[in-house]
C-alpha cells in the first residue's frame, strides 16, 4: 500500500514537472519573439548603435533639453504618445491623436499631465524620464520586463514592448511654489484686481443678481463651466441639464462652495480657486484634476431655494 502511495505521488510531481517545463518552454518563446521584434524595430529606426542601459532600455533623445533632470520625488509635466511597436497607439496625452485612434475617453484630460513621478507605474518609463532634461523630447524603448510583462491589458497583449515619445515640459521640485508662481502671472495676465479673501479665492462678479444669499440649508440650482490655468476646460453643466448643489453638502470643494456663498440668483461670477481649497496635493479621484492644480470657474446662479 505504501510502495502504490508513493508510486503515485512520483507520477503527479512529474506531471507537474512537465507542465512547469512546457510553460516555461513556451514563455521563453515569447520572450525570444518579442525581443527578434525589438531588433528589428530598432533596425528600421537606425537605432542599431544605440546601446540599452543596464536594465534592457532604449533611450533615443530626439531634442536635448536644457533644464534639470528629474528625480523620483519630483512632480513633472509632460506631453506623450505611447503605442507598441507594430504602431497601435495605446495612450496619449493629445486628443486629436487619441480620436483618430480610436482611443478618446471623455473622463479624461487631454493635454500636458502633472503628476509625482515616483507614483508613475512602468518601471521604464520612470527609469526614461529621469534620464531627459527639462524641455527635452526623448523616445523611450521599454521591453516587456520593465513594463507589464505577462499581464494582458487588451489593447496592450502581454509580452510587449512599448514606444513612448515623452515632451518634459517642467521638472517641479516645489510644487506649491510652482503653481503659486502659475497663479500670480495669471492674476496679472488677466489684469484682475481684486483681492483674495482669507482662504485664498478670487471672486470676481461679473453680473449683479437680485434677492437674498443662500443659506446654509439652501438648495441652488446654476450653471458652470471649469478650467484649468491653461484653458483647459475639464467639466461643464449643459443648457438642459443644470448642476444642483445643497449649501450642507460636504463632498464639495471648498472654494466652489465658498464662492457660491457670495452671489444670488440671476448672478454671474468667476472664482479663481487656489489647489489647497480646491482638490489639494492630490488632484481629483478619477484623475481630471492634476495634482496642486488652481481651478477657473464660471458661475451663473438660476435659483436659490
Amino acid at each position: 500500500m505504501q510502495k502504490t502511495k508513493s508510486l503515485t505521488t512520483a507520477v503527479i510531481i512529474m506531471f507537474l514537472g512537465m507542465i512547469l517545463f512546457s510553460t516555461c518552454k513556451k514563455e521563453d518563446r515569447r520572450i525570444e519573439d518579442e525581443q527578434q521584434k525589438l531588433l528589428q524595430y530598432l533596425e528600421q529606426k537606425g537605432y542599431t548603435n544605440i546601446e540599452p542601459t543596464s536594465s534592457g532600455l532604449y533611450y533615443v533623445v530626439l531634442e536635448e533639453g536644457e533644464g534639470a533632470s528629474p528625480v523620483r520625488s519630483d512632480f513633472i509635466n509632460i506631453e506623450f504618445d505611447g503605442s507598441l511597436i507594430d504602431g497601435t497607439v495605446f495612450q496619449t496625452s493629445n486628443y486629436e491623436l487619441a480620436v483618430s485612434s480610436g482611443i478618446s475617453r471623455e473622463d479624461k484630460l487631454y493635454g500636458p499631465a502633472k503628476f509625482l513621478l515616483d507614483n508613475l507605474g512602468i518601471q521604464g518609463l520612470r527609469e526614461g524620464i529621469m534620464l531627459m532634461k527639462e524641455g527635452g523630447i526623448s523616445r523611450i524603448i521599454i521591453p516587456s520586463n520593465l513594463a507589464f510583462g505577462s499581464i494582458d491589458y487588451g489593447i496592450i497583449p502581454p509580452y510587449s514592448t512599448l514606444i513612448y515619445d515623452v515632451e518634459l515640459l517642467d521638472v517641479i521640485s516645489d510644487p506649491v511654489e510652482h503653481e503659486q508662481n502659475l497663479l500670480d502671472q495669471y492674476i496679472e495676465d488677466n489684469d484682475i484686481t481684486v483681492s483674495p479673501t482669507e482662504s485664498g479665492l478670487y471672486y470676481i462678479e461679473t453680473e449683479t443678481g437680485t434677492g437674498d444669499l443662500p443659506e446654509i440649508n439652501a438648495s441652488v440650482t446654476l450653471h458652470y463651466k471649469g478650467y484649468l490655468l491653461d484653458g483647459r476646460l475639464f467639466s461643464e453643466t449643459t443648457s438642459g441639464n443644470p448642476f444642483s448643489l445643497s449649501m450642507s453638502a460636504t463632498n464639495i470643494i471648498p472654494g466652489f462652495l465658498e464662492g457660491v456663498e457670495k452671489m444670488r440668483k440671476d448672478g454671474k461670477a468667476r472664482f479663481i480657486i487656489p489647489w489647497d481649497i480646491g482638490y489639494g496635493a492630490d488632484g481629483s479621484s478619477e484623475g481630471m484634476i492634476p495634482p496642486y492644480s488652481t481651478l477657473v470657474f464660471e458661475v451663473e446662479i438660476i435659483s436659490i431655494q
